[in-house]
């Protein structure tokens, strides 16, 4: 029998709960990427929300040996672009090249990364080339990216760009450099009825007795996540050995929730959002709640996030239904104050790093960037905070 950490896999590509996904038109997007990796002349654009799988997809396809990762961030600027390709790949960044012996025509010459020389080294190798979090990469890289792997794909590269929804659409989508060259996959978030799977498949396995009602809530609250399932799932393991049990309760399914956040390192997110953007001196208002005291907006819509049941996107109206159902007198806000503190809220975390990119504020809608963060505003803050 396997082991735990050999059925649930969350940083990885699992083998016992690998779980194959349809799509609408009765393909699986396993199909669907091959056949987007054999058209030639074509870059693929996978897109889809944050820890559903995408790379995971990839190297199942594809196979570790022969998938080249590189993430949008380690894009530093357009000089460097193909040399730190090609060191992804193994490639050294210089070396030298010796002809003839020391009696006759010796010569001795050294030789940099060019882009010929990685695609020629990609080609030979039959490698593939994920550009995974692309939008992590400034807009004049995603620019300059997109006209670079124009010419590379003509001459023969396979890549593919994975990123989150309406992060690439200007600069890859439209871009009239890659227009009719484009394969797009888009990935939606996980149904129910599949992330079930992974449970259903891996404590079988393991032969381990788990109620349906587990199940359900397994599936909540991995909040459309195979990552936070296999997380979760992982630990409900590791809990249940320490104990010596058989069987999973409700009691130790919380205490898997919360023994899953230790590792999440959100708490300088949360006092950021927290903090909000600079009041000037002003006295922000304050609203009294009956679990929680007195909160500003920011903490109004941080608590009205991790209510019951969590959603990967939120519209205004329903968080404002959320944020009034918290206020525990008459003093409600108005629906202006509460779309300026959103609007504010998106400028401190614009002014933030990379790791701060857990919300966005777009199209009346509140976006869940990071399933992760919303799991830990659930279940990391400790016992008044838990869902």
């Amino acid at each position: 029998m396997k082991k735990p950490n050999e059925v649930f896999i969350p940083g990885a590509l699992p083998d016992s709960t690998y779980i194959t996904r349809m799509m609408e038109s009765g393909f699986t997007y396993e199909e669907r990427l091959k056949q987007a990796l054999n058209v030639s002349g074509y870059l693929t654009l996978i897109s889809g929300p944050s820890k559903i799988g995408k790379t995971v997809l990839c190297e199942k396809v594809i196979g570790l040996d022969h998938l080249v990762e590189i993430s949008g961030s380690d894009m530093l600027g357009p000089s460097e672009v193909w040399t730190q390709i090609g060191m992804k790949a193994g490639m050294p960044r210089e070396g030298t090249t010796k002809s003839g012996n020391q009696r006759r025509d010796y010569m001795e010459e050294t030789y940099y990364l060019t882009k010929e020389s990685v695609l020629n080294y990609f080609k030979d190798h039959d490698l593939v080339l994920l550009m995974d979090d692309f939008h992590y990469a400034s807009e004049e890289m995603q620019i300059f990216m997109a006209q670079q792997f124009k010419d590379a794909i003509r001459k023969g590269l396979r890549i593919i760009i994975a990123s989150l929804p309406h992060r690439v659409d200007d600069t890859i989508r439209t871009n009239p450099d890659l227009q009719g060259r484009i394969s797009i996959i888009d990935m939606p978030a996980w149904n129910k009825t599949d992330l079930e799977r992974i449970p259903q498949k891996g404590f079988e396995e393991l032969e381990m007795a788990v109620p349906e009602d587990i199940i359900d809530m397994l599936a909540k609250e991995s909040i459309s996540s195979p990552q936070l399932m296999q997380l979760i799932c992982l630990n409900i393991c590791i809990l249940a050995e320490s104990r010596s049990l058989k069987e999973i309760n409700h009691s130790l399914l919380k205490d898997a929730f919360r023994f899953s956040t230790l590792n999440l390192d959100y708490d300088k997110v949360v006092s950021v959002i927290q903090k909000g953007k600079s009041s000037r001196g002003q006295k922000r208002s304050v609203y009294h709640t009956e679990h929680l005291g007195n909160l500003d907006m920011y903490g109004l819509i941080l608590e009205a996030l991790a209510l019951d049941p969590p959603f990967a996107s939120i519209t205004f109206e329903d968080l404002y239904g959320r944020i009034i159902k918290l206020i525990q007198d008459d003093n409600n806000p108005t629906v202006n104050s509460i779309k300026n503190y959103l609007k504010n809220l998106q400028e401190v975390l614009n002014s933030c790093d990379r790791s701060y990119e857990v919300l966005e504020w777009r199209d009346n809608t509140l976006y869940i960037l990071e399933s992760l963060f919303l799991f830990y505003l659930r279940w990391g803050r400790g016992e008044k905070h838990a869902a």
